[in-house]
Parts: C-alpha cells; structure tokens; sequence
C-alpha cells in the first residue's frame, strides 16, 4: 500500500464524521422546516385535501428536491476534488465504488423522506381549525 492510498484509508472516518454531520444538519432542516409549514397544511386540509394527498405531495416534495441534490452533488463531485482526489489517491478522478455511490444516496433519499414525512404525520393529527387557531 503505498503513502496516497495510506492516507485515503485514514481519511474515511473523517470522510464519515463530515457526512453524518451533515445528514443530521439535514435531517433537523427538514423536520424544523415541514412543522413550520402546519398552517399551510391545515388550510389544504379545509379545502379539502385529504391527509393522504398532503402526505403525497410532501413526498413529491422531497423526491424533487433529492434528485436535485443528487444531480448537483455529483456534478461538484467531479468537478472540484480533482486535485485532491490526484493527492490522496493518485488519480484525478473521484474514486468511489458504484454501490458505495448508490447506497449513499438511497441513505440519503430515505433519510429526507423520513425528516419530512414523521414530522408531517403530526402535524396533520390535529384539527386543521385548531393548527389554524394556534400562534406561531
């Protein structure tokens, strides 16, 4: 194992701090997020959608926004580590195995869903008339 690749296999609990950093920054973003959108979702509620087709959306939401993330992630990824993937590793490019790829980014699909879809099930277990009533 020469010095580069030493130093990438030392690198990856560092690399696995920062990305459990940032999941829980996400996670926490998403939660605050969709349970400060609780009068946006009564009002849908009294006009009629049902809680089915609100906790539809709110997945569409997420869905939209992880392909987007997914998309612009990977772009950067390729554009940016160059010279530090060439230092660590010795090649330009990103090394990282396919399903090492895919199962990041299914953690990190099934975590958004999570953050977004638990918060909105208790939001939409009160009253659209009581969450309306209640001061933010």
């Amino acid at each position: 194992m020469d010095s580069g690749t030493a130093g990438a296999a030392i690198n990856y609990p560092a690399m696995g701090l920062i990305i459990a950093f940032c999941a829980i920054a996400v996670v926490n973003t998403l939660a605050m997020s969709t349970s400060a959108r609780s009068r946006e979702l009564a009002l849908l509620r009294l006009v009629g959608t049902t809680r089915r087709q609100v906790l539809r959306m709110l997945r569409a939401e997420t869905a939209t926004a992880v392909v987007i993330a997914v998309a612009l992630g990977t772009g950067i990824s390729l554009v940016t580590p160059p010279a530090f993937s060439a230092g660590m590793t010795g090649s330009a490019l990103p090394s990282i195995p396919p399903l090492v790829y895919l199962g990041v980014m299914t953690v990190a699909a099934a975590l958004a869903l999570a953050a977004t879809v638990i918060p909105a099930r208790f939001v939409l277990r009160a009253r659209p008339t009581e969450a309306l009533a209640a001061r933010e």
